[in-house]
């Protein structure tokens, strides 16, 4: 009964893929890759060879693992079968994050005399008198317009407790990689330290002037929801991967499964599993059309009636990953702490789908992000997507720029 696209309640039976975050690079001797096979053939879990190149001293091989266990049984079977032939191994998710994951470059020449001469104190102190008569030309004469702040205070890292913010670098530091190639803004991984939400938000504030705008992720939607509620008049535009971009996201995929079946969204029944996890999804989904919504609690009401509830129910948004979800409507699974892997982002909302075009549009505009802007970026997400899917990819070619024009156009006529 589950629409194409949508979690299946159950398991599936099948076996799992080889997953590159379980991954491990071997160095061996040329004839070695028998041995590599026989190792692979044995496995306790889904195994594959992603890389076999050639090597100084002999090959160079990647293998992908379906999970930390079989990583963990893979790495032992190659020592004990290789032994002093597995010359070298390294983690492949551990090389990458040792390198920070992105840097700075220079737009200034620094080349001659001359050049350094613009950066020193006599060159910046006619800039600085110049914006100190002219406060409104700071973003014509610095790189303010092209420079985003990433901040986290390490409160909803994936799924793991609260952490300390240094420790929250690896995946805020991703974030700023997939922001930077969706919009080619130069944003900056930055965890903030706060004992609480009030902090954060002194924090931001103290920050706010460096940047044309500020994105909270991995932050939990309580410190999210006081952080925005309190008055920043002028202030830079502050968004945040929970309603700006999962929120906006799992709205357009709510949208599409409904025209999929047939259903328009004022006579469709959706149920919401935990909707305090979603930020504005639920005044998103009114907004869009929704009128019979329901919000269900399960700390509350528990499990069982929601099974009752199933069968009268269209489409079940399940932000909290239950283990056995009904059997007898269509399940779409939005847990904010786990995505779908980026390859598969069609068949689940990222944050990534919406919230590039929103930082767009917001930095174009000097704006925060309203909810017409974000029901327009819903609109452009289900024009982007193809008959009977639920979400455009998100490396489409066309999803930033045309979610970042089609808020611009809602800004506009706010």
């Amino acid at each position: 009964m589950n629409a194409p696209g949508l979690g299946e309640p159950g398991g599936s039976g099948q076996a799992a893929a080889a997953n590159p975050a379980y991954s491990v690079t071997v160095r061996v001797p040329r004839g070695s890759r028998a041995d590599i096979d026989a190792v692979i053939a044995t496995g306790p879990g889904t195994i594959t060879c992603y890389a076999d190149e050639p090597d100084p001293v002999g090959r160079r091989i990647t293998l992908d693992a379906d999970s930390g266990p079989t990583l963990a049984w893979l790495l032992q079977a190659l020592r004990s079968r290789l032994g002093a032939d597995l010359l070298h191994t390294e983690d492949p998710v551990f090389v990458v994050a040792s390198t920070g994951k992105l840097t700075q470059s220079l737009c200034a020449s620094v080349t001659t005399g001359h050049d350094l001469a613009l950066l020193d104190a006599d060159a910046d102190r006619r800039v600085i008198r110049h914006l100190a008569t002219h406060p409104t030309h700071t973003d014509l004469f610095t790189g303010r317009p092209r420079r985003v702040a990433l901040l986290s205070d390490a409160s909803a890292v994936l799924d793991f407790e609260p952490l300390t913010a240094e420790a929250a670098l690896p995946a805020v530091e991703s974030q700023a990689v997939h922001l930077h190639r969706a919009t080619g803004l130069d944003v900056i991984p930055m965890p903030i330290a706060a004992r609480d939400a009030a902090e954060l938000g002194r924090a931001i504030g103290m920050l706010a002037p460096g940047f044309a705008a500020m994105v909270l992720v991995h932050t939990h939607v309580s410190h999210i929801d006081a952080v925005r509620a309190v008055p920043r008049p002028g202030a830079t535009p502050l968004l945040d991967t929970v309603n700006d971009g999962l929120a906006v996201a799992a709205t357009a995929a709510v949208l599409n499964h409904l025209r999929g079946r047939g259903l328009r969204p004022q006579s469709a029944r959706v149920a919401v599993v935990d909707p305090g996890r979603g930020g504005d999804l639920a005044g998103l989904l009114l907004a869009a059309g929704i009128r019979d919504l329901t919000l269900y609690d399960p700390l509350e009401y528990g499990i069982a009636p929601l099974h009752r509830l199933a069968a009268h129910l269209d489409l079940l948004v399940d932000l909290i990953g239950l283990a056995s979800p009904p059997e007898q409507v269509p399940v779409l699974r939005t847990r904010p702490e786990m995505p779908p892997p980026l390859a598969s982002a069609t068949s689940g909302p990222r944050p990534l789908h919406a919230l590039p075009g929103l930082l767009r549009a917001a930095v174009r505009t000097h704006r925060p992000i309203s909810v017409a802007a974000r029901l327009a970026a819903i609109q452009a997400l289900v024009d982007l997507t193809p008959p009977g899917g639920l979400l455009p990819p998100v490396d489409h070619p066309r999803l930033a720029p045309a979610v970042a024009d089609a808020a611009v156009r809602a800004l506009a006529a706010d």
